[in-house]
């Protein structure tokens, strides 16, 4: 199992912001994606997640691409945005079933809601919920279906210390069974925690981290 990221390239107007990313994650890894704000980390996370079409470039996870419009490969990917948006008008619970029903998978295991601490959300609006919250529903809905890859970008915002840490004993043991995980953060303790290896997105271009 294993992700490729081959010559990425992205303009919004008249900035480049991706330059030729290219970027490789080996069955088992977790990246983590380092960088200031505006270097492109969460562009590059949302094209991967198929949400943008880059100008060039490759994306393939086990030699499947996950670009174009109509991608199955992408039911084998979680993905959960900065912002952590979801439908407002749902329930967390609604929200899980329409991800399940979407990816013709089963809902997250309650052992697995309980770790992320989901059950006394089920029945509550998206848009009721604070920030932390909407990040564990999300994360939730990211889980669905046992995905090879997950795509998080600032996974920990908003979370308070015990989410973080359950986030990463999450992601760890997701790692020792061959899950892969790519993470732009700005957290360098959550990315030791995760063992990850970092690398720095600069110029439109990915570098390892120094």
């Amino acid at each position: 199992m294993s992700l490729a990221i081959d010559g990425i390239r992205k303009r919004f107007g008249g900035r480049e912001v991706l330059r030729g990313a290219t970027l490789a994650v080996a069955r088992g890894e977790r990246v983590a994606l380092l960088g200031p704000n505006g270097t492109g980390k969460s562009t590059l996370l949302a094209i991967v997640a198929g949400l943008i079409e880059p100008e060039g470039g490759a994306v393939a996870l086990d030699g499947v691409s996950l670009l174009g419009r109509e991608v199955r490969a992408r039911a084998r990917l979680g993905y959960v945005p900065e912002s952590a948006d979801a439908p407002a008008h749902l329930t967390v619970g609604e929200l899980l079933a329409l991800v399940a029903a979407l990816k013709r998978a089963a809902p997250p295991p309650a052992d697995l809601l309980d770790r992320l601490a989901v059950p006394p959300l089920l029945e509550q609006p998206v848009g009721s919920l604070s920030l932390g919250q909407r990040r564990r529903a999300c994360l939730a809905a990211a889980l669905v279906g046992d995905p090879a890859l997950l795509v998080l970008d600032e996974p920990t915002n908003g979370l308070d210390p015990g989410g973080v840490d359950a986030l990463a004993a999450l992601l760890r043991e997701r790692g020792l069974s061959g899950g892969l995980a790519l993470v732009a953060t700005h957290d360098l303790a959550f990315a030791a925690a995760i063992g990850a290896r970092c690398i720095r997105l600069a110029g439109g271009c990915v570098a390892d981290a120094p």
